[in-house]
């Protein structure tokens, strides 16, 4: 039987298998300091294992002071996200490569790619929330403070990164209050969320507990994200990997909210199956789309935002592959409600970011938003007394209730709805279609500058990571 929704009864029972474990097992927290805090707070703790077993009534207290109104708001800290008005897109993150857009070559990606793809989700109508979308590989080891930085002076939009130091939270913090107006006006209306990924089932790596529990500490909302790989490790039915990714973001769930009441926090998921037959992780597969949604349910049981992958692909080119995946990963999301949509611009199995799929993406995206608002319930007087005038055989071309109606169906922008011939004629593909429009955004789209101030605040605490030579390009 196909189900389009994770029914109450299987989310249910997904929630209380990963209570069982977190209280018979446990979960790994391998930082001395962390294993201190949480023996302190009531945790039972093996300091050989480092494992770390809750207590039913931890699960019950973290639980209530959850946050149930997470806002995520716009730079300026004005305009929140609308979340009630249905799932939100952003831009994916963050690997090594990118195809180049004028010649279409992949490469490593550089700093220059962080500025511009930034600017170009900044651009684009259906890009909700921003990601950096690419590694600045040319920046080094404090690379990820130079994306928080770009991401800060090229998009007005709300924003998710991370830092893999713990040392670097605080020069992040910095920066993101510099441009706030103050660490509490950041608090009260965060422009940024953080993001961090266990490695499943119930392991974090050191650096990434100290991150998180430094964030936490500042009152920056933190994504967990799973990214189990079902048939490696989780199991390989989607019910099983769901009992993976909801006890890996539960753990830290109840964690968080012990160490730091009334951490806002979302549920993310990025999961996919393995491919038995190559060993790779296909983020094309309707399973993607299938446990990533049943990970939003999840969310919607514990009443948290969910952030999780779909209008994935593992194409290498936009081609029909492309945009099958791409639109097989994204339904079961919006059936299930996700509230942000991740993978915008992904493209070889999320290893690749393309300038030119971004922007047949937000096409994609502005299609499936007209899809998902359904038909909409009016009085039909007006209508049954036009066809009785038009029956039979009539036209309604020229009614006056055509001309005043027809606006709320979608026109692409870019998809092809030319004759034949005409379309021979004009001798584009989508492809080259993109690429003209991606470039022509960027050269005259221009994101609202952050002041002189303000700039110069956050030259000066990357200088002291990077060196006295660092300046912003203008």
């Amino acid at each position: 039987m196909f189900v389009n929704r994770l029914s109450d009864s299987m989310a249910d029972l997904i929630h209380l298998k990963s209570v069982e474990i977190l209280c018979e097992v446990g979960f790994c927290v391998p930082e001395p300091a962390a294993l201190a805090r949480l023996e302190s707070a009531g945790f039972l703790v093996d300091r050989e294992t480092h494992m770390v077993r809750v207590r039913p009534e931890l699960v019950e207290t973290a639980l209530a002071s959850l946050p149930r109104d997470v806002r995520l708001y716009d730079r300026a800290g004005e305009s929140p996200v609308p979340f009630e008005q249905g799932p939100r897109f952003m831009g994916a993150g963050t690997p090594l490569n990118v195809f180049d857009l004028h010649t279409g070559v992949r490469r490593p990606a550089t700093r220059h790619d962080v500025r511009d793809l930034v600017t170009l989700q900044d651009a684009l109508p259906q890009v909700d929330i921003v990601r950096p979308t690419v590694t600045a590989s040319d920046q080094g080891d404090c690379s990820d403070l130079v994306e928080i930085a770009e991401l800060l002076r090229c998009t007005r939009k709300p924003m998710v990164h991370r830092v893999l130091s713990p040392e670097r939270v605080e020069p992040a913090m910095e920066m993101l209050a510099a441009v706030a107006g103050g660490e509490e006006a950041l608090r009260a209306h965060p422009s940024f969320a953080t993001v961090y990924c266990p490695i499943s089932p119930g392991y974090f790596t050191p650096e990434n507990v100290r991150c998180m529990l430094g964030w936490a500490g500042c009152g920056v909302p933190i994504t967990l994200l799973s990214m189990a790989m079902g048939g490696a490790s989780a199991p390989a039915t989607l019910l099983g990997e769901l009992v993976v990714i909801n006890t890996d973001i539960l753990a830290w769930v109840i964690a968080l909210q012990i160490l730091h009441p009334g951490t806002p926090l979302l549920y993310g998921s990025v999961s996919a199956v393995l491919d038995m037959r190559t060993g790779l992780l296909p983020l094309g597969a309707p399973e993607r789309g299938m446990v990533n949604g049943g990970a939003a349910a999840m969310a919607r049981t514990y009443g948290m935002l969910s952030m999780c992958g779909g209008l994935s692909s593992d194409a290498k080119q936009l081609d029909a592959q492309a945009g099958y995946e791409k639109s097989i990963t994204a339904l079961p999301l919006l059936l299930e409600g996700a509230n942000i949509i991740y993978g915008v611009g992904a493209t070889d199995a999320g290893s690749t970011i393309s300038y030119v799929q971004m922007v047949l993406d937000d096409e994609l995206i502005a299609g499936l938003r007209r899809m998902i608002q359904g038909i909409q319930w009016h009085d039909l007087d007006e209508e049954v007394a036009l066809i009785k005038a038009n029956t039979p055989r009539g036209n309604f071309l020229k009614a006056r209730h055509t001309r005043l109606t027809f606006r709320e169906h979608w026109l692409p922008k870019i998809l092809n709805r030319d004759t034949y011939e005409t379309w021979q004629a004009k001798g584009e593909t989508i492809e080259s279609v993109c690429r003209l429009k991606a470039r022509d955004t960027l050269a005259q789209h221009q994101p609202p500058r952050l002041g002189a101030e303000v700039e110069a605040e956050l030259e000066r605490i990357l200088r002291r990571f990077l060196g006295p030579e660092f300046h912003f390009e203008p």
